[in-house]
């Protein structure tokens, strides 16, 4: 009898932590994804290449920069540091830009 009360002690802590860590996960995503779409300022030209987007990103081997650019590709280390006139250019695992900004 104890061990069925124990068991079902257990089970329950189980399914509440669980669901807290889920609530958790979504309040950080809908955080992210709040994040993404606050308009940043157009420190570096970014807007200029806005073009750039949907393209593969060995276009911008033949390109030339006049600021500070920085190619960020999937699983890439970046420092956190910020340089209002430095482009950051990422692009998805296919190659393919997916995203300019400033940083």
């Amino acid at each position: 009898m104890m061990n069925k009360k124990m068991l079902s002690l257990c089970a329950l802590a189980v399914f509440a932590l669980a669901g807290c860590q889920n609530h958790k996960t979504d309040e950080k995503n809908d955080s992210a994804k709040n994040a993404a779409t606050v308009q940043q300022p157009d420190t570096c030209n970014a807007g200029a290449f806005s073009s750039l987007i949907g393209k593969k990103a060995s276009v911008l081997d033949t390109m030339r920069f006049a600021q500070p650019m920085r190619h960020i590709t999937p699983n890439t280390a970046v420092t956190m540091d910020y340089r209002a006139e430095r482009l950051n250019i990422e692009s998805d695992e296919k190659g393919v830009i997916t995203r300019l900004y400033c940083s």
